[in-house]
């Protein structure tokens, strides 16, 4: 499972991939696990530079065939509070970590 992160003032974060053991996406689609790292707030998200002269840089995506993404939102991918997606993408929108891959019911 591909747990892409956008929010690079996380603590978790290491080269766009979470590195917590869990997470817990909660009902307003945010993720509870993130933990500011104040030290980290001005790395630059290069992330959406993709395509340009100095591509990012991604940390090797963990991948688990058990899913590790606990979720209390109303989500299309959640199935008795574990999400069945093949993966998710928290970004940062409005100063919050969000799940990007989140599809209301």
């Amino acid at each position: 499972m591909d747990i892409i992160c956008r929010e690079r003032s996380c603590v978790y974060n290491k080269g766009f991939s979470c590195t917590s053991k869990q997470i817990l996406i909660g009902d307003k689609i945010n993720c509870t696990y993130y933990q500011k790292n104040d030290n980290l707030k001005n790395i630059p998200d290069t992330s959406r530079h993709i395509f340009g002269e100095n591509p990012p840089k991604y940390h090797a995506h963990r991948e688990s065939k058990k899913g590790c993404i606990h979720c209390q939102a109303d989500c299309l991918f959640k199935s008795e509070q574990t999400c069945e997606a093949n993966g998710i993408t928290i970004n940062c929108i409005k100063n919050m970590p969000l799940c990007a891959t989140y599809f209301k019911k």
